[in-house]
């Protein structure tokens, strides 16, 4: 009987440890900590993490994060790429073809699908998700699909954007709020479903921190400037669109903070970017003479100076063949025979064009289209002319151009709208109060707010140079 009760307790004690040993044994794979070990660093998106021939929006928060890795960088990413131009030019295929398991893509991909949507946001429609969704998701499968890892960038509240701020009026803003609250938990929800492969950098959280506390903007006894304001050195913003040189040293570091949270080290957690290191992007120390008048000897259109030393404000050009936009090529003025820095410089998009508005010269749109090396005038722009009863129109700032186009004046102009319409159409078929399909995407409704924006752009530029 003894014998019985001792065998009935060993069948028990052997029961028990059959069933806690799983558990054990699964306690002790999960208090191992996953690590990551990485090769490059590969950029993919948009002008924030990459594509930058000015030299003053770099280096990009992900070439600070290679080099505070140690490890190699490839620059994948390209100023005004959407999510299906992206697509279209095959840069996640290059980026899957070319490297595998230890590469980390810094991934940033939306910023110009928002702005293309912008007129549907303002009237609450955000189904533009749906498909920024479908690229997205895309992209990804492709990079997993080669065993890359991805830390995917969601965007910043779109309602603080300069670029669009500028434009719409201030009861339309909470419109890009949610939708940029909408699609960062959509971004969300698409990285679960890649397990680890896939993490979210919550730049929404990050950029909100830099532009409310002031305590994270300050370098020792020195504050890196927040919009509205905006400048070359010292502003986390050197546009309506793009970091400076700080802002991207400011981004990196909190960048590095979610790397070594979701894809940490086995050596231990990668270092950020010292205080010294940052102020070495800024400079404090500079004595401003960027608002003293700038007068150019000789021809315009060969000039170049450092953009340090000027203010520049965007203005918009439109051209469109019946109806239909005509494609206006980005970086106008750079890597020209003559210099990198001309007059006139397009640089982020196919539309916003960099004027500079502290020379004393009389810039004219002539300089820009003879920059171009394209025809302007009355009677031809580029291959169009009006020979066989074609027309030509221009309107600035909402308003039909009737002066001399051989000196087409830009001072204060904010918007510039030029109308090609072939004889077999009638004059009517298009107006700028109708502007096309194609108009609506990067800068559209052009007509509709033209005014307005004349206005805020005014008073925009001159607050600028005050500040400035």
């Amino acid at each position: 009987m003894e014998k019985e009760k001792i065998t009935s307790k060993l069948s028990i004690l052997l029961l028990l440890l059959v069933i806690i040993s799983p558990i054990v044994s699964s306690q002790e794979q999960t208090s191992e900590e996953v690590t990551f070990e990485y090769h490059t660093i590969a950029s993919l998106g948009d002008s924030t993490l990459g594509s930058d021939p000015t030299g003053y929006r770099g280096p990009f928060a992900s070439i600070h994060a290679s080099n505070l890795m140690g490890v190699e960088y490839y620059e994948g990413a390209v100023g005004g790429d959407r999510s299906w131009t992206l697509i279209n030019a095959g840069r996640h295929t290059t980026i899957a073809d070319n490297y595998g398991e230890g590469t980390l893509v810094t991934m940033m991909v939306g910023a110009w699908d928002f702005i293309d949507s912008d007129i549907d946001i303002v009237n609450g429609d955000y189904s533009f998700i749906d498909e920024l969704e479908e690229n997205i998701t895309l992209i990804l499968d492709t990079l997993v699909e080669s065993e890359i890892d991805i830390l995917v960038w969601n965007l910043p509240n779109m309602s603080f954007l300069p670029f669009l701020t500028q434009i719409f009026p201030i009861e339309v803003h909470p419109h890009f709020t949610e939708a940029s609250k909408l699609w960062a938990n959509r971004l969300d929800e698409i990285a679960l479903g890649y397990g680890g492969s896939v993490q979210v950098f919550d730049l929404m959280t990050a950029s909100d921190d830099l532009l409310q506390n002031q305590s994270a903007r300050m370098l020792g006894e020195n504050e890196v400037i927040a919009p509205p304001t905006m400048c070359d050195n010292n502003c986390i913003m050197i546009d309506s669109l793009h970091p400076t040189s700080v802002g991207q040293g400011l981004l990196a570091n909190y960048m590095m903070s979610a790397i070594n949270q979701k894809f940490p080290s086995p050596d231990g957690d990668y270092p950020l970017l010292s205080e010294e290191e940052l102020l070495s992007l800024a400079d404090f120390e500079m004595s401003s003479n960027s608002s003293e008048e700038i007068m150019i000897d000789g021809d315009v259109t060969k000039s170049c100076f450092d953009w340090t030393d000027s203010v520049y404000r965007d203005m918009y050009l439109t051209i469109t063949r019946d109806g239909s936009d005509v494609l206006i090529p980005s970086y106008i003025g750079f890597n020209t025979e003559v210099c990198r820095q001309s007059t006139h410089v397009m640089y982020t998009g196919e539309r916003s064009i960099n004027v500079i508005s502290n020379i004393q010269n009389n810039l004219t749109l002539n300089h820009f289209f003879e920059i171009w090396g394209q025809n302007f005038s009355a009677e031809q722009v580029m291959d169009m002319s009006t020979e066989n009863g074609a027309s030509i129109s221009m309107y600035i700032d909402g308003t039909e151009f009737t002066g001399d186009w051989n000196n087409v004046d830009l001072d204060g102009v904010v918007s510039v709208e030029i109308v090609f319409l072939s004889p077999q159409l009638p004059t009517d078929s298009l107006t700028p109060n109708e502007p096309s399909q194609s108009q609506k995407g990067l800068v559209p409704g052009f007509s509709l707010i033209l005014t307005s924006i004349a206005i805020i752009g005014a008073f925009f530029v001159g607050d600028y140079r005050r500040e400035e």
